[in-house]
C-alpha cells in the first residue's frame, strides 16, 4: 500500500510496501526492468509477473478484496492494474482525466471499505488525488492551495476514517478526513528529508524514513514521543509493516536493497539485493495467500441490555484458536483493548473445531448515557498471531432512562487496562457531578511523575491515557506506579505496573 527528496527526483529511486496480517506474497515494481515481480515474504522465489504494458513503474499497491494489482507508470503518466496473476492489464486513469494532469505518482493507499484508490502525484507542486477502484471519477483532494509542497507518502487509518501524509517541502506530517477536509498538523518539528510513512493503528504509532540522516523514526498519533528507532539502513526510503512477522520492511534509495527490522528497530536483515535479479525495485505491496483463516466468523452483533452492552458472535470453524480479544472505541476516538482471553474464561477459544461455536461477552464497564460505543474482536492463535476482525465492527448508542441514569452515577476509579502494560494504558473513571478533577501518576517514592488530568469535567464517565512518560516526555523505567484521582472530597489511588 505504500513512498525521496526533491533533489533526488531525477535520479533512480528506491522501494515501498504494503502489508497485512495474512500477507504471503510480495509484489515489486521494478522500474529499470519495466515489469512487476513477485516473491515470497523473505525475498526468495522471485519471478516476473507482468511485463507487457509496463513502462517505468514507480509505485504499487494491491486491492485485496478485488484481487487487483495497481501501479503507476511515470513514462505514460497513468495508473494501471491487473489481476493478481498478471492477466487483464488495463489503464484505469490517464493524464487527460484530471484538469491538472498527472505525473510522477510516488505512492498509493487503498480504502477498500469505501472502494476508493488514493495516490500522491508530485507533478505541479504535488497533489493527493483519489478515484473509485475502477479508476472512475478521479478527483484532486489536496493541492498546493491546501499547503502541499512535496508530498511523499500517504497511508489510511481505516478504523478512524483518516488520511495521513508526509511532506518533504514543509517537513510535516498531517492528516485529514478521507475527503480531504479538516486538515490537521500531527508533527511539525524533528522531520528532515522525509521519504515515506506508515501507520501502526493498533499501537497508535507513525513510522517514517529520513534519507539524509539514515534514520527511521516513530511518533505517537498525538504527535508526542518522537524516537529514532534505527540508523543501520543506508539511505532508507520506503517502509511498511509486515504484521505477519511483526516487522518493518524498508527499501534503500541507492543500494537497491530491501531490508526488514523489528518494530522497535532491532534485528536488521537484508532480504533482497540487486544480485537477486531486481534491477530497480521502487515499491512493494503484499497480498493474502490462500491459507485459511484461523477463525471464520459467521456473525458478530452488539446490543444494549439494561445497563450493559452484550457482544455475541458465532464461528463457523476454528484452527489453533487460543482465544479472543475485545476492542472498543467511544464516539470517533481510537480503539483500545478492553478485554482479553487471558483472564476471561468466556473469551477462550475452542482451539480446533469444525463445528459452529457461540460466544458472549458483556461490557459491564461504566458506560455513559448518550455515547456511541463501537466494538470488534480479534482471535489469537496458539503461536501468538493475532487477526483483527475490524470490518465486522458493530456500533451501539447507549441510552438510559433519566431515572436509571441518575441512580447509576457514582464516583469510580477503574483499574487501568492493560495491566501490566508497555508503554500505553487507559484509565477509566467516573464522577457524580460537574467539578474539577485531577488524575496524577506517582512513583514508589511518592514523587509526582505526570499529571494526566487537571480540569473541570462534566458528570459521567471519562478516560485518560498514559504513555509511560514523565512531565518532560521522557520514557520512565519499568516498575510499579500509582495513579490517584481527586474530585472534590473523593480521592482514590490504584496501582499499575509498567513492564518493558
Amino acid at each position: 500500500m505504500k513512498n525521496l527528496t526533491k533533489t533526488l527526483l531525477t535520479l533512480s529511486l528506491g522501494l515501498t510496501f504494503a502489508t497485512n496480517a495474512s500477507a504471503q506474497k510480495m509484489y515489486i515494481a521494478d522500474g529499470t526492468a519495466n515489469n512487476i515481480k513477485r516473491s515470497d515474504l523473505d525475498g526468495s522465489n522471485i519471478s516476473t509477473l507482468v511485463s507487457a504494458g509496463v513502462t517505468n513503474p514507480y509505485s504499487i499497491d494491491v486491492g485485496i478484496t478485488i484481487s487487483k494489482i495497481y501501479w503507476g507508470d511515470i513514462d505514460d503518466d497513468n495508473i494501471k492494474r491487473s489481476d493478481l496473476d498478471g492477466s487483464n492489464v488495463e489503464t484505469i486513469v490517464t493524464t487527460t482525466e484530471l484538469a491538472t494532469g498527472m505525473g510522477t505518482i510516488v505512492d498509493f493507499a487503498i480504502d477498500e471499505a469505501n472502494a476508493k484508490l488514493y495516490w500522491v502525484d508530485l507533478s505541479g507542486g504535488g497533489f493527493i488525488s483519489r478515484s473509485n477502484l475502477d479508476g472512475s471519477s478521479p478527483e484532486n483532494l489536496l493541492t498546493s492551495a491546501n499547503g502541499l509542497s512535496t508530498p511523499m507518502g500517504i497511508d489510511i487509518d481505516a478504523t478512524n476514517s483518516k488520511l495521513y501524509w508526509i511532506d518533504d517541502g514543509t517537513n510535516k506530517i498531517q492528516k485529514s478526513d478521507l475527503d480531504g477536509s479538516n486538515i490537521e498538523d500531527v508533527l511539525t518539528t524533528g522531520i528532515s528529508s522525509p521519504q515515506n510513512l506508515v501507520l501502526d493503528v493498533a499501537n497508535s504509532h507513525i513510522y517514517w524514513t529520513e534519507i539524509s540522516d539514515d534514520e527511521i523514526k516513530r511518533v505517537d498519533f498525538d504527535g508526542t514521543n518522537v524516537t529514532v528507532i534505527n540508523t543501520d539502513i543506508h539511505l532508507p526510503y520506503k517502509i511498511d509493516i509486515d504484521y505477519n512477522n511483526s516487522k518493518l520492511v524498508c527499501t534503500s534509495y541507492g543500494p537497491n536493497l530491501i531490508s526488514r527490522i523489528d518494530l522497535d528497530g532491532s534485528n536488521h536483515e537484508v532480504i533482497i539485493t540487486g544480485a537477486d535479479g531486481v534491477l530497480e525495485g521502487r515499491q512493494v505491496a503484499f497480498d493474502f495467500s490462500d491459507t485459511p483463516l484461523a477463525v471464520e466468523l459467521d456473525s458478530f452483533t452488539a446490543l444494549q441490555i439494561e445497563n450493559s452492552i452484550q457482544l455475541n458472535w458465532t464461528t463457523a470453524s476454528e484452527t489453533e484458536n487460543e482465544g479472543f480479544n475485545v476492542y472498543r472505541r467511544i464516539g470517533n476516538g481510537f480503539y483500545t483493548q478492553i478485554a482479553s482471553y487471558i483472564g476471561n474464561s468466556e473469551l477462550l477459544g475452542a482451539l480446533n473445531s469444525s463445528v459452529s461455536n457461540n460466544y458472549t461477552f458483556v461490557d459491564n464497564s461504566e458506560l455513559r448515557n448518550g455515547d456511541t460505543y463501537t466494538y470488534y474482536i480479534s482471535d489469537v492463535e496458539t503461536n501468538g498471531l493475532e487477526t483483527k476482525h475490524e470490518k465486522m465492527a458493530q456500533t451501539v448508542k447507549f441510552t438510559l432512562s433519566e431515572e436509571i441514569a441518575q441512580s447509576k452515577l457514582d464516583y469510580v476509579l477503574a483499574q487501568n487496562f492493560p495491566n501490566p502494560f508497555n508503554p500505553n494504558t487507559t484509565i477509566n473513571f467516573q464522577i457524580a457531578k460537574e467539578q474539577s478533577v485531577k488524575l496524577e501518576v506517582y512513583n514508589l517514592k511518592g514523587e509526582l511523575v505526570k499529571e494526566l488530568v487537571n480540569e473541570k469535567m462534566n458528570r459521567g464517565s471519562h478516560s485518560a491515557n498514559w504513555n509511560g512518560t514523565d512531565s518532560f516526555y521522557n520514557q520512565v523505567s519499568s516498575g510499579t506506579y500509582f495513579y490517584k484521582i481527586s474530585a472534590g472530597t473523593f480521592t482514590q489511588t490504584n496501582k499499575m505496573i509498567l513492564l518493558k
